[in-house]
């Protein structure tokens, strides 16, 4: 890569060098992808910096010509993310206070994407940085038992998102986190609602008319379609609302707002209905914990992560942050 500087690591950094012409970044991209894709499957993160992007056609473009998989939308997921154009969403719109632990983009869904894209459009000024770790290294660290706990018995995700409603509305208005079902599947139909189920092996029913409980069960692990190496591959331990996860006073408050059941917006048992141990859970997020790598933002910057191989998250920030984000099979 003659016009590249290679700095490997995790991320590995691509930057231009001084002598390369900025307006050429497309045909610099198309001459070196095939050695770019092996570098990503050997380090699972890449960040790009110093490419003349500023724009979110800018960040189409440069997805497009990478070319590693085709555009794919978000439908069924609930992140609270706003949708930017047709194929970008904004990364997140959870509240700037509220950590967001490691984990891989949709593991939940039988289709998952291959890769997610970040643009840093608006850098954070402080912290705000998204931190990666890779998920082979936590399938290493993980305890055996629990692994074999997780691999043996695989995990069902319950989720319950409503239609309308007042008591969600408020909670939205303190701290946007609870999407309505057509926020979910990007449909105010429920026949496309359920098609979508039903096409996905999610399980659903209708509850008062206006919620919905949907179902996913989904394996621990998962091996690398390409270079067959086994990863962590799963959320269980952002479903479960625990103290360690939550801090003490938010996990008070989550416990009196989601009094009822039937209107929390996430649990977790293994596939066969039993409670998976707090103490699995707390040693999960203890190892995530142990191997999160922290990614300063700079404005322009675009980084790519192998979606099985990689895991993100976001650490908490002060001021304005936009963090465009894209999702390839």
């Amino acid at each position: 890569m003659d016009d590249f500087s290679i700095q490997e690591g995790f991320p590995t950094f691509i930057t231009l060098k001084k002598n390369a012409k900025p307006h050429n970044w497309r045909h610099l991209l198309v001459n070196n992808l095939s050695q770019i894709r092996q570098l990503l499957l050997k380090n699972g993160a890449f960040l790009f910096r110093d490419f003349p992007l500023s724009t979110v056609e800018h960040f189409t473009d440069f997805i497009s010509t990478i070319n590693l998989g085709n555009f794919v939308n978000y439908i069924g997921g609930d992140s609270p993310r706003d949708k930017v154009t047709h194929k970008i969403y904004t990364s997140t719109e959870a509240p700037p206070n509220i950590y967001i632990p490691l984990h891989q983009e949709l593991s939940y869904l039988q289709t998952y994407p291959q890769h997610i894209y970040f643009f840093c459009e608006v850098a954070p000024k402080f912290q705000g940085e998204t931190v990666i770790a890779d998920a082979r290294k936590i399938f290493q660290a993980l305890n055996p038992d629990v692994v074999t706990r997780f691999q043996n018995k695989s995990v069902t995700y319950i989720s319950h998102y409503y239609r309308k409603s007042k008591l969600m509305e408020w909670i939205n208005y303190l701290a946007r986190s609870h999407k309505s079902w057509i926020d979910v599947f990007e449909t105010d139909q429920k026949q496309i609602v359920e098609a979508f189920c039903q096409s996905n092996e999610i399980k659903w029913k209708w509850l008062n008319g206006d919620w919905i409980e949907i179902k996913h069960t989904r394996p621990a692990l998962l091996q690398h379609p390409i270079t067959k190496e086994t990863v962590w591959f799963n959320q269980a331990h952002l479903y479960d609302f625990n103290v360690k996860l939550l801090g003490l006073w938010r996990f008070l408050a989550v416990k009196l707002v989601y009094f009822r059941r039937l209107t929390r917006l996430h649990e977790v048992t293994f596939a066969d209905g039993s409670t998976i141990p707090h103490q699995d859970l707390y040693h999960i997020l203890d190892v995530l914990e142990e191997h999160t790598v922290p990614h300063p933002w700079a404005k322009g910057d675009v980084m790519i992560l192998d979606n099985v191989l990689t895991m993100h998250g976001r650490s908490t920030f002060k001021g304005k942050r936009r963090i465009l984000t894209a999702l390839t099979t």
